[in-house]
């Protein structure tokens, strides 16, 4: 298999045909294309879901707290509960623990987010830093949205920019090389995309609305894997304009020197969202009105498999990407 998300197929098939005994509680279990799971606990319900940090080492506790806190967003529900687990190789030494903790730090009070516990060890046969987090959120029943709820003739919606968690990591992994070619100014501006990796802000905003049908965080696959993801738990299709979807030059100029798709690399930073057409302009006006950029890019279609995009008046499908563009510019970087 290919580095990164395992297939849907091969979830299915391996992973959701073993989950244990049947609880009750659990509100919504492991599904695909969906950022966390729903857990009953009293009168309340528990947001809860887990991520690794595998592609960056420069920046791996802080993105740890905001890539597991989006998850929760994506339910429109804050985070306020986070643990790790810290696997770091034998060749580390005590600084390098204490800047990760810097970093979980620095990023939980961001988010008025709390450390509740965690694992930290030296780990044979690794050669660089692994953090796997696990947050937790709580609201009321009801008081969340899905990924599955998404209806034909839905808008779709997008925050931000594509490609900002990808651009953020390319740019501090591969600095040096990055700067020889395009600039420090350039690569500069690219690592400062790191801090509107966080979709806390409009997840929360956009669900109290009250018109959205579903949101999702895409993530590994960038915006393409995002969009099959949601739509994987909708059971539906879409279409969108490429040409609409908002792309940072700096993003377009580290795609294009590393001969990458903007639409095939890690895009936390944005979330999708889908709601009625006649409120699509009350959920962007409402995200306007807290500083994120939202831009409506398509459409949700009927059939499940008809998934496309139009480009200057064209319409083609869109695959789904067997791997995140990340691992090929990494791979790129480190060869030059």
């Amino acid at each position: 298999m290919l580095p990164g998300k395992i297939p849907p197929d091969v979830l299915k098939t391996l992973v959701f045909s073993h989950l244990g005994s049947y609880d009750p509680d659990i509100i919504l279990g492991p599904a695909v294309g969906e950022d966390a799971s729903l857990i009953q606990i009293g009168e309340n319900v528990v947001v809860a879901a887990t991520d690794p940090i595998t592609g960056s080492i420069e920046d791996i506790g802080w993105l740890a707290v905001h890539i597991n806190a989006n998850d929760i967003a994506t339910f429109g529900v804050a985070p306020r509960w986070f643990l790790v687990s810290i696997l770091l190789p034998p060749a580390s030494s005590p600084d390098d623990l204490a800047r990760i903790m810097e970093q979980i730090n620095r990023a939980s009070e961001s988010l008025g987010i709390s450390v509740a516990g965690g694992h930290t060890e030296i780990t044979e046969g690794i050669d660089r830093p692994i953090l796997t987090g696990f947050m937790m959120g709580i609201t009321s029943p009801g008081g969340y949205v899905t990924s599955a709820g998404a209806r034909t003739g839905d808008h779709i919606i997008m925050t931000k920019t594509a490609a900002i968690e990808g651009t953020a990591i390319l740019a501090t992994e591969g600095e040096e090389i990055l700067s020889a070619r395009l600039g420090k100014n350039v690569v500069s501006d690219a690592c400062e995309m790191r801090g509107q990796i966080s979709v806390v802000k409009e997840g929360v905003t956009a669900f109290g609305t009250g018109y959205l049908t579903a949101m999702h965080d895409p993530t590994e696959g960038g915006l393409s894997g995002g969009l099959h993801e949601l739509c994987d738990a909708s059971d539906v299709g879409f279409r969108i304009d490429l040409d609409r979807i908002p792309v940072h030059d700096v993003t377009r100029q580290v795609c294009d020197m590393l001969s990458i798709d903007f639409m095939e690399l890690i895009s936390s930073g944005c979330m999708l969202m889908t709601c009625d057409p006649d409120h699509s302009e009350d959920v962007v006006s409402a995200l306007h009105s807290v500083g994120v950029l939202a831009t409506v890019i398509g459409t949700i279609e009927s059939e499940s498999k008809d998934r496309t995009f139009m480009s200057k008046g064209e319409v083609k499908p869109l695959p789904r990407p067997s791997t995140d563009a990340l691992w090929h510019a990494l791979n790129r970087l480190s060869q030059t």
